[in-house]
């Protein structure tokens, strides 16, 4: 019931009476009276018009057709490009992020906090200069900083350390460069001419790159800028001292305080801050030492009195305590009153929607941008102090110390967009070698040539010092024959093909890829600048690289130019328009090139 009555099949080439005698009907309406009609042949002026009226509309409609595949074809490439793969279970990650559009003409910021942005791997513009020769320099200091237990001695720093990257702002034509000193003072310098502006003084030596934010509203030309760093706990102040506001904003056009952020404490033993934060939608992203992480207002404050003084401190919008497990708090064999290393010294990265950073704790979180919700954690057990690096392609490069595990430190590549067990996509690991308090591994942050060719034109490439004396040039994709053991010894990781290797005399500080040029410092006092030479080939040559365009390079490093200088290098350098920047362990902040 309720189906829709067919007509039953009619055979071919028969009629019934009633079929005929209707068609005959027909025939005598259409003609004469009395008569069958006969049709009236149609002329030959008449056949042609029709046949062209035919072809027209076959025309249109095989033009409608083909336009209509066109849109459809069009829509899914635009898709394709602009469109994140769809993520995983886990909701983190997508394939890639967008690339970095900086120019060296106009006012605005240029280089916003470490490793450039929140992406982390925008180290500068081009040209690069032919020698390394000092254009100006211009003197730090030093300054007395805390042991790291209450038992260790004062220790004095000269200089700028870890990380110790330089931000940059164009204002009014003229470019200042903004670096924290061992001498307690975050500086804003002429990049013209070296001369220092204002000096602001944390209390302490300061160890984070600054990050700098545009005010939306600025009351002045005095808070155009916001410059935000941070420096360990406050000379002076033992652990737990209600004062310690290690993470503080000044204003960039007199270096006036804005406000500073308490750092409270935990299991941790300290209340530092040595990364640097990132801006975006409003709030400002930051982990402090203690374990917590923030989204800060930088632009909303409230009145904090402490010590019978009156500061003001920013509004945390989010915030997440980040501690790891019990178990990762008892893997530390040493005891102490003050705490254990769970420490997050890193910086955050942005990938997708989620934010990438490494613990001392032993793990890479993934937090929800929008709720600073843990959706992603892979633990390691090392303590890891770089800054993890999203790809283009949607990985991340991890950096492990060698601490607290049984295999060697080295370079991991996470794949985020795959549940945290299956993540690991290959492994590089270092010698291990004991220099300081290291015992090997990578204690600074991986470089990557994705935002200069290594996306699409180049093959793309990773560059690290490690503890054990080397600078390593890697691929990124592409995979050498055979398997090796992870950090924790775990068996059958892939690893990377190596590009190139060159001593450097150990290192903590992070190499730049700009265009075809890298730049890196080291404990060997000596500034490097190196050119990558990317040359063609074919699939299947010794030593081929596959770029994400489907040609095929060799790709060799040889260095071009050096300077030495009179004490070791941990901090990272900038190349900007011909000009590289950097601080030593001397004393001293360098601007070098062809004078």
């Amino acid at each position: 019931m309720g189906e829709k009555p067919t007509r039953p099949p009619v055979a071919v080439g028969t009629r019934s009476a009633q079929q005929r005698a209707d068609a005959a009907a027909a025939r005598r309406r259409a003609g004469r009276p009395g008569q069958a009609s006969t049709p009236r042949r149609p002329s030959a002026q008449h056949r042609s018009r029709r046949r062209r009226q035919q072809i027209a509309r076959r025309r249109a409609a095989a033009l409608a057709i083909l336009v209509a595949i066109v849109v459809i074809l069009v829509v899914a490439l635009s898709a394709g490009r602009s469109s994140p793969r769809t993520p995983a279970a886990t909701g983190v990650g997508s394939v890639s992020s967008p690339a970095v559009h900086v120019s060296k003409d106009g006012d605005g910021i240029k280089l916003a906090t470490f490793l450039g942005t929140a992406s982390r791997r925008f180290y500068g513009l081009g040209p690069a200069p032919r020698r390394l020769q000092v254009i100006w320099k211009t003197r730090i200091g030093g300054g007395w900083t805390s042991g790291k237990f209450a038992s260790d001695p004062n220790m004095y720093w000269s200089g700028t350390g870890w990380t110790g990257m330089p931000a940059l702002v164009q204002d009014g034509g003229k470019l200042s460069v903004l670096i924290g000193g061992y001498d307690h003072k975050l500086h804003r310098i002429d990049a013209a001419t070296g001369k220092i502006l204002w000096a602001y003084d944390f209390g302490d030596v300061i160890k984070s790159s600054p990050s700098v934010i545009a005010n939306p509203h600025p009351t002045s030309a005095d808070d155009k800028y916001l410059v935000l760093a941070g420096s360990r706990r406050g000379f002076g102040l033992k652990m737990g001292d209600p004062r310690i506001a290690s993470y503080r904003a000044v204003s960039f056009g007199s270096g006036k305080e804005v406000w500073r952020l308490p750092v409270p404490r935990t299991l941790n033993y300290t209340q530092d801050t040595d990364g640097s934060g990132f801006f975006m939608d409003g709030l400002d992203y930051i982990g402090v030492e203690p374990g917590w992480f923030y989204g800060l207002d930088p632009f909303r404050t409230q009145p904090w009195r402490v010590g019978g003084k009156t500061y003001r401190r920013p509004v945390a919008v989010r915030s997440r305590l980040l501690l790891g497990t019990a178990a990762d708090a008892a893997r530390d064999p040493v005891k102490h009153s003050e705490g254990v290393n769970l420490a997050i010294e890193a910086s955050p990265a942005l990938l997708g929607d989620t934010i990438y950073i490494a613990s001392g704790d032993g793990h890479v979180y993934g937090l929800r941008r929008s709720d600073l919700a843990v959706v992603f954690d892979y633990r390691i057990g090392s303590d890891l102090d770089g800054t993890t690096v999203p790809t283009r392609a949607g990985k991340l490069l991890v950096p492990i110390e060698k601490q607290y595990i049984k295999g060697h430190g080295g370079v991991m590549m996470l794949d985020p967009s795959k549940p945290a067990a299956h993540s690991p996509v290959w492994f590089f690991p270092t010698a291990d070698r004991p220099v300081a308090e290291w015992s090997g591994g990578v204690i600074g942050s991986v470089a990557v040539n994705d935002e200069y060719g290594g996306a699409t034109k180049y093959p793309p490439l990773a560059a690290f010092n490690a503890i054990d004396g080397n600078l390593y040039v890697i691929s990124q994709d592409t995979l050498a024959p055979g398997t090796v053991r992870g950090p924790n010894r775990e068996r059958g990781l892939r690893t990377p093909v190596l590009v190139a290797k060159t001593w450097v005399n150990s290192a903590i500080s992070t190499p730049i890829i700009v265009d075809d040029t890298v730049v890196d410092a080291a404990y060997d006092n000596v500034v490097h600048l190196y050119h990558l030479a990317y040359k063609p080939s074919s699939q299947g040559a010794a030593g081929a690289l596959r770029s994400r365009d489907g040609h095929w390079w060799t790709v060799s490093l040889h260095q071009t130019a050096s300077f030495t200088a009179g004490s070791a290098f941990e901090s990272t350098p900038l190349l900007w328009n011909g000009r590289v920047y950097i601080g030593s362990r001397d004393g001293w902040f360098y601007c070098l090139g062809d004078k």
